[in-house]
């Protein structure tokens, strides 16, 4: 299958940042190993909105600790993306990657997961985030 030219080369930013992309069909939460990610359309979708060099800074910062490395969930990485795009002033913030793995993914999702406020597990661990980077409370445009 070819890709269209706008379309993001997602098996080369995986490889660069050491994520091995997987089908859906063979993901197993028993056996889901660190840098693994069964979630291509998301991935796509995410270079195909935000570029390639967007894409592997989400997939990079997820991965950057080994605590964090298992955390590459569709709700993750949607969550990481529309923080960055959101607040373009992180990328700029030298403490970007040390602040990222100081954070536990894994625990945000769980946590996320577990709320039941009718909320999609992203926006709870985008919420979350905002929190972690002190960029709360929201105020949106007008403030």
């Amino acid at each position: 299958m070819s890709r269209s030219p706008n379309s993001p080369n997602i098996h080369k930013v995986a490889r660069e940042c050491g994520v091995v992309l997987r089908d859906w069909q063979y993901h197993s939460p028993t056996s889901r190993r660190a840098r693994e990610c069964f979630c291509k359309p998301t991935v796509r979708e995410i270079g195909r909105r935000h570029g390639e060099d967007h894409l592997r800074l989400v997939l990079m910062l997820i991965t950057g600790s080994s605590i964090n490395a298992a955390e590459l969930y569709a709700d993750v990485l949607k969550a990481v993306s529309r923080l960055l795009i959101a607040n373009p002033e992180l990328v700029r913030r030298p403490s970007l990657v040390s602040d990222f793995n100081n954070v536990d993914l894994g625990a945000l999702r769980r946590g996320a997961r577990s709320m039941k406020y009718g909320m999609a597990t992203s926006d709870e661990i985008l919420v979350a985030l905002r929190m972690q980077f002190g960029l709360w409370p929201y105020r949106g445009e007008a403030a």
